[in-house]
């Protein structure tokens, strides 16, 4: 057994699983599930939103490994199928040159791809236009600037644009779309497109593992996502509040 192979690929496992969105303590069962699969027994695992550091000791030689993480994104799909590979390799003993392959595809894998996500973004912010009382134009309003937003935060994200200046940018940019739509008669009031639109930047998914570490007792973990969340959300803040009050100053309502 080389143990330094089995670190390298647990590890990558557990990384991309945080990359997808994936719990902390999901990571640290996880790679604690596929050493102790390949025969290690003493695993230490300690994971956190920017690095994934496991150490294995066997016959007494103590190895590591410490991987950074550097961007996270939301991908459930590859958090599910990480977690069922994790548990197949602990029932029926794969070869881990087989594992590292299955891995790499899941890794390249694109279930969700650019256009699904784009067109399910501006489904969702239609949606929650409607449910707060939008009507017919303000969810076309709202599917159109859904789209937008994530179009461009999406552009925005592969030229490596920090997070923080992303969500600022996507906040600006609801509603100034708005404001025209408005301008142009398609739609009558911008408040209802504004509260439908802004629900996806809202942090939803890190707030929600922030609160399970936390009740895990994964303070450190917990403590590093809900700053996550504050940041985005002073994020969205800053774009909102900067083009409504331009609006409000030079003539809106």
């Amino acid at each position: 057994m080389d143990v330094n192979r089995v670190l390298e690929f647990s590890s990558d496992a557990g990384v991309l699983l945080l990359q997808s969105g994936g719990e902390t303590y999901r990571v640290e069962e996880t790679v604690t599930r596929i050493c102790s699969s390949f025969g290690i027994e003493k695993t230490g695992v300690f994971a956190t939103p920017t690095a994934v550091i496991v150490s294995a000791t066997v016959d007494g030689k103590i190895s590591s490994v410490v991987k950074r993480i550097t961007k996270r994104s939301t991908d459930l799909n590859k958090v599910f199928e990480i977690n069922a590979l994790s548990r197949t390799i602990s029932q029926y003993n794969f070869d881990i040159a087989v594992c590292e392959k299955i891995l790499a595809e899941i890794e390249k894998g694109n279930y969700y791809s650019d256009n699904r996500k784009i067109f399910f973004a501006g489904v969702g912010t239609a949606v929650l236009t409607v449910l707060f009382g939008g009507g017919v134009p303000d969810m076309f309003a709202s599917f159109f600037i859904g789209c937008t937003v994530k179009y461009v935060t999406g552009l925005f994200g592969k030229i490596s644009l920090n997070d923080f200046f992303i969500n600022m940018i996507g906040a600006a940019i609801i509603p100034t779309i708005a404001i025209l739509l408005v301008k142009f008669r398609f739609i009558y009031t911008i408040d209802k497109v504004i509260m439908g639109s802004i629900m996806l930047l809202v942090p939803g998914l890190p707030l929600t593992n922030a609160i399970r570490d936390i009740l895990d007792g994964e303070l450190l973990s917990g403590a590093m996502k809900i700053e996550e969340v504050l940041l985005i959300g002073i994020a969205v803040t800053i774009g909102m509040c900067f083009v409504l009050n331009l609006y409000i100053r030079y003539g809106g309502v």
